[in-house]
């Protein structure tokens, strides 16, 4: 009874139907588009060897200074201000980094409150930005191609990704683990070969299930939230991750626990195009600034563990 009344909950995490942002409307744009993915989607090749990028992590140096706001001393923050409003991607469906509340309908989250300190740094006030829910598939493409000015939404830097878009210095650091069923027997993916692991579409974690020396069976779903109604369906035997999002799991499914966590050296960042470095140095400068009045601890802490957050990551920087 407990699991059943979990699996009608779960869904409210990734398909609300609300539509709008913290602070203004973004009509129809505001909600992701429509899922194509099914298990039975191409699946990513397993990864080889590549030279690698340097220092993937390594971003564009801030300006000593931050323009006042509402006084932009570039053409891509100038044209965001001109317009009256940034636009930024996040995901509905990665608690406690990208929700939908099912009460409002509005956007929050540790990565929503990041990009809401980017608007008011622009703008020097609140109801400047306009957020669009993303899926893992679309969302470097939707900066890649200027539909989004900016995505927030659980991006790890790699050295593929950065080929198509600048991301800012990383805001966290997390691990890879995998989530299985409290009574289940597993303890990480080399005890489940030949076993369906769930992962989302467009994917690092998808990708470690491909790449996977056990040879797990892959499912790639649109979003973790269909993982979890998978697992607790029984269609699939685990759910890999980030471990943040799958602690947002236990929580939501107790019935749940995490293995095979790895190192905590998984750099997440805010994507933005190659052609705005001006905006990627705003960036840049906004989270140093978060990390010196403590803004990036206070949103710490209220979305993860409320305790003591540990400082942020070290930015490093390539000018």
């Amino acid at each position: 009874m407990f699991r059943a009344m979990i699996f009608a909950a779960v869904p409210l995490l990734g398909t609300t139907a609300a539509c709008g942002t913290v602070t203004s409307a973004l009509p129809a744009a505001g909600d992701p588009l429509p899922a194509a993915v099914t298990p039975q989607s191409p699946l990513p090749a397993r990864s080889t060897t590549s030279p690698g990028c340097g220092d993937r992590t390594a971003s564009l140096r801030p300006p000593a200074v931050l323009p006042p706001p509402g006084q932009p001393d570039s053409p891509t923050l100038r044209e965001i201000v001109n317009r009256g409003y940034l636009t930024v991607g996040v995901r509905t469906d990665t608690p406690p980094f990208g929700s939908r509340n099912p009460d409002t309908g509005e956007f929050e989250g540790f990565e929503v409150d990041l990009a809401l300190l980017v608007g008011r740094a622009l703008f020097g006030a609140d109801g400047h930005v306009r957020f669009r829910a993303v899926t893992g598939a679309e969302r470097v493409a939707l900066v890649r191609d200027g539909t989004l000015d900016l995505v927030a939404a659980t991006t790890t830097i790699t050295c593929d990704r950065a080929a198509e878009v600048d991301f800012s210095a990383p805001y966290y650091l997390t691990a890879k683990a995998v989530l299985v069923a409290e009574d289940a027997p597993y303890q990480g993916l080399a005890d489940l070969g030949g076993r369906r692991v769930c992962a989302a579409a467009g994917t690092t974690s998808l990708q470690q299930v491909v790449d996977a020396p056990s040879r797990p069976i892959p499912v790639q779903l649109a979003s973790p939230a269909d993982c979890l109604v998978a697992m607790q369906a029984g269609t699939v035997e685990a759910i890999v991750n980030d471990e943040a999002i799958l602690v947002g799991m236990v929580k939501q499914d107790p019935e749940t626990r995490i293995v095979g966590l790895g190192a905590f050296d998984v750099a997440v960042g805010i994507a933005i195009a190659k052609g705005a470095p001006d905006l990627t140095r705003f960036v840049n400068g906004v989270l140093e600034r978060a990390d010196r009045d403590g803004a990036w601890a206070a949103i710490h802490r209220r979305w993860l563990d409320g305790g003591q957050p540990p400082p942020p990551p070290s930015p490093v920087y390539r000018d």
